[in-house]
């Protein structure tokens, strides 16, 4: 397998940084979880089609190096369980972890021209009708996020039909998707979420996980039709990027957190070993600060060791021993002093406290 210089950069110096420990403990005792709920509001389901899931991942994906990561990190293999195996360690990590319920997110294909869907350029897909049945079974964990991308033909069908099923929460991965979200064809979408009281959660800043089309698409910027349309709009991750990035979108926030009141922002993957400079710059920013989620990115782990000059060393330790990793990144954030109401926003977001 051929690597780029910049894969080699991104695997090499996140297992020397840390960021592969082996397998992740099971463990089955709900922990005792007191005071506000703490709503994980960024969590991925994954799958590979197992049991008939109807999830995907693309060759292209598999010889990527964050495949073989995951699996070591999951302690998951392809042995026809693959997507049962992948719910059962959400599962067993959300019990005892200090997380109330998470936001566990769909993820929509491409699609082409005439909104029909691309599966050549498609690398991930997880369909709604699996989240909302790994969701009802564990209803007291998770809390579904559809994936619809505006760009497919019957986009608002989807979203109605969605919606009677009880979704509260959308995901749109621009450069992903490949689709441009400012769209003004994309209006009446963005008008019956909406209606429909359902929040829309869009991915912004850099993207490294998978194939992408359009960094651009990802610029907060480009959120301003769904804002104008009523939406309630999360920006996932906070137009943030890795410090090799030469883009920086997160200077576009600001201006659009004072011009629309219904405007939030996540801290999913701000803990990530490329990402030390984030956090930092969202605390220093006090304004953006009071309209951040807390969210993880599970399972795309954080790394405490790069925040070692912000934590005491017994807590650094302490955090570089757990392998829960809702746990690790609620705990990272919190030595790091994510503020409590961050924790508190997506339960009240959600009308859940």
């Amino acid at each position: 397998m051929k690597l780029t210089r910049r894969q080699l950069c991104y695997f090499g110096l996140g297992v020397l940084a840390g960021c592969a420990p082996g397998p992740v403990r099971e463990q089955d005792s709900p922990a005792v979880k007191s005071g506000p709920p703490v709503i994980d509001f960024h969590t991925h389901l994954f799958g590979i089609g197992d049991g008939g899931t109807g999830c995907y991942i693309s060759p292209t994906q598999k010889r990527k190096p964050n495949y073989p990561f995951f699996l070591r990190l999951l302690g998951l293999s392809e042995n026809g369980r693959f997507d049962e195996d992948y719910v059962q360690r959400m599962v067993a990590q959300l019990r005892s972890s200090s997380v109330s319920k998470a936001v566990l997110l769909a993820q929509d294909c491409r699609y082409d021209g005439a909104g029909k869907p691309d599966w050549g350029n498609t690398d991930i897909f997880v369909p709604n009708d699996y989240v909302f049945k790994v969701a009802r079974r564990f209803p007291e964990l998770f809390i579904p996020c559809i994936s619809i991308n505006p760009s497919r033909q019957d986009a608002i069908a989807e979203l109605e039909k969605c919606v009677e099923l009880g979704a509260r929460v959308l995901k749109i991965h621009p450069p992903i998707q490949c689709v441009d979200p400012s769209e003004s064809g994309f209006r009446s979408f963005y008008r019956k979420c909406s209606d429909r009281g359902v929040i829309v959660m869009v991915h912004t800043g850099t993207e490294h996980s998978a194939k992408i089309c359009n960094t651009d698409y990802s610029a907060p910027r480009r959120l301003v039709t769904a804002l104008e349309e009523g939406c309630t709009v999360v920006a996932a991750h906070s137009g943030m990027n890795a410090f090799f990035d030469k883009e920086d979108f997160f200077p576009q926030l600001l201006p659009l957190v004072r011009r629309f009141p219904n405007l939030y922002c996540d801290t999913a993957v701000l803990g990530d070993k490329f990402r030390w400079r984030d956090l930092p710059r969202l605390f220093d920013c006090g304004e953006v600060l009071a309209r951040t989620i807390y969210g993880s990115d599970t399972p795309f782990p954080s790394n405490p060791l790069v925040f070692w000059n912000r934590v005491k060393p017994a807590k650094l330790l302490s955090l570089l021993s757990e392998t829960n990793l809702f746990e690790r990144n609620y705990r990272l954030q919190q030595a790091i002093g994510l503020p409590a109401p961050v924790f508190e926003r997506g339960a009240r977001l959600l009308s859940l406290s």
